[in-house]
């Protein structure tokens, strides 16, 4: 009896329970008309029901479930310590007779049972709803996985929010901290990734920020729970950072002095770390955004020094509660010093980083291409961007090379290029660098030509037969031909095949195209190539078989096209029908023959010459055409 009156002090339950027992009360209300309630007036719409028949309950009332779960728990360990952060309530409560690591307990159990009941109820609901609902919607086993992921996330949130309520002797600091601590770890990273850039040459930035970074933000993964399958690994993990709080918890509820209530933070050893690392974030903050508006190295040590500033004063201002903080900057200065080191470390590339190239002898393979994506994600069936070839590797390898040695260009007409590598030994090396147009073609254009380059870039050529094809649409705007019959598909892509092996680079720095040639496989997948106007063999195929006219605009589609010699070298995006007429010295053709040949040679994207094509039906479309390919009758 002793023992329990130790342990168990039924004036504090009570006091707790009316304090915050509301919450539990909410938290029923909020699952009774997420799940129950809205279940059953959902039970006579059959698309409802169909679409949530997988099981995942957290997929019916999501809005409502997510909404309590990421706020109550979080606000009921605010209310459950508040004591702790006024110092009348502080005084009176360390005085009674109770030990303080019984008196931690009994508030976070009875928290812990006030988030439980509600879950465990609305459980028990859906389970007993079950035989009445017209099909099933939900097993057994899916309310227990409900039930526990619930839990697990609640019982995480609360303790982090617990734990934090240690750190700091304000309420609205407890909560803001809280969701910084679960975000924080994605947070940081992606702004030192954001910064990175800009100090280290070649650094592969989207590399690093396309992992999953939703995984180690609890709130993010949470939410992919109504649309996929939960894993037992991450309940586990849930629970071990939950037991990890409360031990550190109850641990500084011990060594926290009662006087600190109302300080920002309670342990002074922590107020550096707090203020240092609070400078620091809206460092990078100010850094990233800087750099990325302007582009400049200016900009962003302009962004560095302005943040880090504004960051110090609101940091002294949070500790010291008051405004008048302007005469500590000893501190400041010492942490710019630091900060500056740090920078300059990075800018003389005192690790290598920026001139690090793998021996030509150690790489399996390499990668080429505009972006990151597929260096990420290497499928047999789709394109991708990796070379095996030794000559293919050499062109990437002296490119990478030359990137190296010459790091200054022009700011103007510039392109992404990521190069990376897989080595022998299993270790992966990615650079991204922006460089000239000019300069990417010229090392771009040898790999272009290789076979190897055109069966990675086009899958198509990657194919023996083509039995799994349905059916293949060839067209441009409201013009298409679809190909259904077997043998006419088997000679077509034969055809394109051909086509796609003989295609040089040169054809490709020209934005010609009729539209789109797409390829409609089984289990509904489509692969799209560009019906570029360079492909003749193609056309040629339409032709014969008195396709074209269906596929693509003709001539007798025209009525006439009004070219202009654009001397301002106004953008053609700019031009509109109305300046094309308001042109004295325009040529208007009407031949036929002559239409053709404009429209094998219009493009977009050129300035030097503006064609107004007028259509038969109305339509006016804006094209243009290069001073080094246009028809010969235009002078």
């Amino acid at each position: 009896m002793p023992l329990k009156t130790f342990l168990f002090n039924r004036g504090i339950f009570t006091q707790i329970v009316r304090n915050v027992g509301w919450v539990s009360l909410i938290y029923f209300i909020g699952l009774l008309f997420a799940l129950p309630i809205h279940i059953f007036m959902m039970s006579e719409n059959k698309d409802w029901l169909m679409h949530h028949q997988t099981g995942r309950i957290f997929d019916i009332g999501s809005i409502i479930q997510f909404s309590l779960m990421f706020t109550l728990p979080i606000l009921l360990a605010i209310f459950l310590f508040r004591y702790m952060q006024v110092k009348l309530s502080a005084d009176y409560m360390h005085s009674l007779p109770i030990k303080r690591e019984v008196l931690f307990l009994q508030h976070t159990v009875v928290g812990m049972i006030i988030l439980i009941v509600p879950v465990a109820v609305i459980a028990v609901c859906l389970i007993m709803m079950k035989p009445f609902l017209p099909i099933s919607l939900y097993s057994f086993k899916h309310v227990a996985i409900w039930f526990v992921s619930t839990v697990s996330m609640n019982l995480l949130l609360f303790s982090g929010a617990v734990f934090v309520g240690m750190l700091t002797g304000m309420s609205i600091l407890q909560g803001m901290f809280t969701y910084i601590l679960f975000f924080f770890p994605a947070g940081i990273f992606i702004l030192l990734i954001f910064n990175l850039k800009y100090f280290l040459y070649g650094f592969a930035y989207e590399y690093y920020l396309s992992s999953s970074l939703n995984e180690i933000v609890p709130f993010i993964q949470a939410l992919n729970w109504s649309t996929k399958q939960i894993q037992p690994l991450e309940i586990l993990i849930y629970t071990v950072l939950t037991f990890m709080f409360y031990g550190l918890s109850i641990w500084l509820y011990k060594k926290r002095h009662i006087e600190m209530a109302t300080d920002a933070i309670v342990f002074r050893p922590l107020r550096p770390v707090f203020t240092y690392g609070f400078t620091f974030c809206v460092m990078l903050v100010g850094g990233a955004y800087f750099g990325q508006m302007q582009q400049k190295m200016s900009w962003v040590i302009f962004g560095y020094v302005s943040s880090s500033l504004f960051g110090y004063i609101i940091a002294r201002m949070i500790l010291a509660k008051t405004w008048r903080v302007f005469s500590r900057w000893k501190e400041f200065v010492g942490y710019v010093v630091f900060m500056s080191i740090v920078g300059l470390l990075f800018t003389f590339d005192v690790f290598g980083y920026k001139t690090y190239q793998p021996s030509l002898n150690e790489i399996e393979r390499a990668y080429f291409g505009d972006h990151i994506y597929f260096f990420e994600n290497d499928e047999i069936d789709e394109e991708n961007a990796f070379y095996y070839e030794k000559e293919n590797i050499r062109n990437i390898y002296l490119f990478h090379q030359h990137l190296i040695e010459q790091r200054t260009y022009p700011v103007n007409d510039r392109r992404n290029v990521v190069i990376g590598y897989d080595l022998k030994n299993g270790e992966r090396i990615v650079r991204e660098y922006t460089v000239p147009t000019n300069l990417y073609n010229q090392f771009y254009k040898p790999i272009f030509n290789s076979i190897e380059f055109k069966k990675n870039h086009y899958p198509i050529l990657r194919k023996t037969n083509f039995k799994d094809v349905l059916q293949i649409r060839i067209g441009s705007e409201d013009k298409v031909v679809r190909l259904q019959d077997r043998a006419d598909i088997e000679s077509f892509l034969a055809v394109l095949q051909q086509q796609l092996l003989h295609e040089t680079f040169d054809e490709t720095t020209i934005n010609r195209s009729w539209g789109t040639i797409s390829i409609l496989y089984e289990k509904y997948e489509e692969q799209g190539i560009e019906w570029r106007k360079s492909y003749h063999l193609v056309e040629q195929w339409l032709q014969d078989r008195g396709l074209l006219q269906q596929a693509r605009v003709t001539a007798d589609d025209i009525a006439e096209i009004k070219i202009i010699k654009n001397t301002k070298q106004v953008p053609w995006y700019d031009w509109t029908p109305e300046m094309i007429e308001r042109e004295k010295a325009k040529m208007v053709v009407h031949d036929k023959v002559k239409i053709e040949q404009c429209l094998q040679m219009a493009a977009w994207g050129e300035e030097d010459y503006i064609l107004g094509i007028y259509y038969k039906n109305g339509r006016i479309d804006i094209q243009s055409f290069s001073k080094h390919f246009v028809p010969p009758f235009v002078h």
